[in-house]
């Protein structure tokens, strides 16, 4: 069982500006900062025409209340290692999250498109536990957590936006 999640960000710049702030190591750095993150790391970091990725660690609280049965699975401070991966030809990419110590499995499919003047990175999130019983109930905490973080991080990323 899975739990599946669609969000957007949205951007008055062009795909081209986003494209440009999204491949830029520093991008990463200063937006983990922005939206809370403590000790931010890149651990990896490559790009060419084909594509860039970057994998960053970083620790973050949750935002979601941890029911009590929850808190033997998550702890509410969490270390999470993700890489974002990126095709430059088709302007998809790949987000794979590791949560210490947690779990669960989160990943999401993205698209960086046109949407009038702007652009949109559309995202197919994808969170899984394989916890018998209460799996389910684990996948709806941190469903409301990515759905906070993401709103942060697409908040963050519009005031970032401006210097590109």
């Amino acid at each position: 069982m899975a739990t599946k999640i669609n969000l957007e960000h949205k951007f008055g710049k062009s795909v081209a500006k986003v494209w440009a702030m999204y491949s830029d190591r520093a991008f990463f750095e200063k937006k983990y900062a922005a939206t809370g993150c403590t000790n931010v790391e890149v651990l990896d970091y490559k790009t060419s025409d084909k594509g860039f990725s970057i994998t960053v660690r970083y620790d973050s609280k949750s935002d979601a209340p941890l029911p009590d049965f929850a808190k033997k699975f998550m702890a509410e401070r969490i270390t999470v290692t993700q890489t974002d991966a990126w095709d430059a030809a088709s302007k998809t990419g790949k987000i794979t999250t590791e949560l210490k110590g947690v779990p669960m499995k989160l990943s999401a499919d993205m698209k960086l498109e046109a949407a009038g003047k702007g652009a949109v990175n559309k995202m197919l999130w994808t969170l899984s536990s394989g916890i018998p019983l209460v799996g389910g109930k684990l996948e709806s905490i941190l469903a409301e957590d990515v759905k906070v973080k993401s709103a942060r991080d697409e908040q963050a990323s519009q005031k970032l936006l401006e210097a590109y």
